[in-house]
């Protein structure tokens, strides 16, 4: 048979660059330079390079995967659950944030090396078998040779980290240090678009809105090197792609966040927009995807999510949750989300400034002979006392 270009085989064999100090100096300075362009810059309304969700606008594909040059914010999200042949296991996360920064139209400058966006990233890592959590952040200007997002179709960098559409398959790679991942990934389901046909409402300003597309189920393979050696590596994952303005709404103080994939075939998305006094506010939501990719989407009544645990970081300080009960009655599920390791933190002073919690879990049913239902990933802001956005906040308003 002949081999596809895309298949596993023909991913990049892994290998190892540390960055150097002069790299490293010159990433801060040009985060320094972008926020200063930030404060001083201004054009005209007529002029505006940003505008306002159409929510009579469709969202189509391949080309809604790609950047959305007119959105203040856009973040691509990918995590994951990963085993080896020898049973080892593995969860990951790789993002990529793109703000908006000078706010004129495309092509307006004559050199291709201004900045017009900041571009952010986060990769992290957890090996069960070390009990071990690593994460790496980069920020940097647009520009040639730096980072970028490219609209039509999803390709969107990060120095060496990269992520990329390939005929519907998608490539994702990154390093840090000992630890690189190389991993192609299939989508079994169609694109999931949440809330009102892709529109996701998380406040009551106009604003407070953004495009939220999802695939659920993604085949995976690939190769995951660490200081343990090189395995070989399979499992599925979970890509989030959303763009707006930024906006959580004034009166929001962060998000939990979960995306669940159970062994049945279905997935679950719920998210929790914390009020100020830390309840949830009525724009919590969520999507039930069956097994053939048909969705339903879900209303804060229509699920309940009750903490049972809690842990603390020492190094924040912040008081997380830490385990949950998740019910949803109208799909006949009740299930237990358990981190696999307390500490799956990331303090990101280097990039977004944001500090949160996002980690592997695993699902199981309730009761005491609890039987194993999935896996999940969860994500929690706003519990460090920073704020949902950090950085962020200031390129749009205040959302992830």
């Amino acid at each position: 048979m002949t081999q596809k270009p895309w298949e596993t085989s023909a991913l990049p064999a892994p290998g190892r660059r540390r960055p150097g100090r002069l790299e490293e100096r010159a990433r801060c300075l040009s985060f320094v330079s972008l926020l200063l362009l930030t404060a001083i810059t201004s054009v005209s309304e007529a002029a505006s390079r940003f505008r306002p969700l159409d929510p009579k606008e469709p969202i189509r594909f391949p080309k809604d995967h790609g950047a959305h040059d007119d959105a203040r914010i856009e973040w691509w999200y990918v995590t994951g659950h990963l085993s080896s042949p020898s049973g080892d296991q593995f969860g990951y996360q790789l993002t990529f944030f793109r703000a908006g920064l000078l706010d004129e139209p495309a092509g307006s400058r004559s050199s291709r090396w201004a900045a017009r966006d900041l571009h952010l990233a986060h990769f992290a890592r957890t090996d069960l078998a070390k009990k071990e959590f690593r994460y790496a952040e980069r920020s940097q200007r647009s520009g040639p040779e730096a980072a970028f997002a490219r609209g039509e179709t999803l390709d969107v960098a990060n120095g060496a980290w990269r992520l990329l559409e390939l005929g519907g398959r998608f490539v994702l790679l990154a390093r840090d240090g000992a630890d690189e991942l190389s991993l192609l990934l299939e989508p079994e389901k169609p694109p999931v678009l949440h809330g009102e046909k892709g529109l996701s409402r998380k406040g009551p300003e106009p604003d407070a809105v953004s495009k939220y597309v999802s695939f659920t189920r993604m085949r995976t393979t690939g190769w995951l090197r660490t200081a343990r050696g090189v395995f070989a590596v399979t499992g599925s994952s979970w890509m989030d792609h959303e763009w707006g303005s930024g906006s959580i709404g004034r009166e929001s103080a962060g998000w939990d966040w979960f995306s669940i994939q159970l062994d049945d075939g279905r997935e679950v998305m719920l998210y929790q927009i914390r009020g100020k006094e830390g309840a949830p506010t009525r724009f919590t939501s969520g999507t039930l995807v069956e097994k053939d990719g048909r969705t339903q989407p879900l209303l804060a009544d229509d699920f309940t999510v009750t903490v049972l645990d809690r842990w603390k970081s020492e190094k924040s300080g912040a008081i997380y949750p830490s385990k949950w009960r998740v019910e949803v009655p109208g799909a006949g599920l009740e299930m237990v989300v358990t981190p696999v390791l307390p500490d799956q933190e990331l303090i990101t002073n280097r990039s977004t400034f944001v500090t949160y919690w996002e980690g592997a879990c695993e699902v199981k049913s309730s009761g005491q002979r609890a039987v194993v239902l999935g896996k999940a990933y969860v994500e929690m802001t706003g519990y460090a006392g920073k704020g949902a956005l950090g950085i962020l906040s200031g390129a749009g308003g205040e959302k992830k």
